[in-house]
């Protein structure tokens, strides 16, 4: 099978099998999660093989770096719950108490700092033109595509 014809394939075939046995480890309320690494895997290696070339087993590859990903999830997680959770619960009442200046001249000053995020060289063009119609603008995904002569499609698995 031709290298791309083979993450497409490997996309039907592997992906609900990843996600099932992370929705189990996770639960299926999180099954977002699961989702996400797998599409993060399956991402990785289209950069990845096109550059170095195929690996030895790619279905076996696929499953590894997921399961890579899925620790590297859940170590973060875990600190996340036992350093930093604790941290903003006890900061929660000192938040309560900061104001957020919602003036003209704050609204403007953001509103021009978020312009020089958006329109950062590092960012390609088209996403900082697609960011700032979404985010500055408030055009919706349809409006954007339609701005740049595209179709949006939204693909449920």
């Amino acid at each position: 099978m031709k290298q791309a014809e083979l993450i497409p394939h490997l996309f039907r075939t592997e992906y609900r099998k990843i996600v099932s046995v992370l929705c189990r480890l996770f639960g299926i309320e999180h099954i977002e999660v699961a989702e996400d690494i797998v599409s993060d895997t399956f991402l990785l290696a289209s950069e990845l093989w096109g550059l170095k070339g195929l690996p030895e087993n790619p279905t076996a590859w696929l499953y590894t770096v997921a399961k890579n990903k899925t620790k590297d999830y859940l170590k973060r997680n875990s600190l996340f719950a036992q350093n930093i959770s604790k941290e903003i619960k006890n900061n929660t009442a000192a938040w309560e108490e900061i104001e957020i200046d919602l003036s003209v001249k704050n609204i403007n000053d953001s509103q021009l700092a978020m312009m020089f995020v958006v329109c950062h060289p590092c960012n390609p063009a088209d996403a900082q033109i697609g960011l700032a119609l979404n985010l500055l603008c408030g055009f919706g995904v349809d409006e954007i595509a339609h701005a740049f002569l595209i179709t949006h499609t939204i693909n449920l698995h």
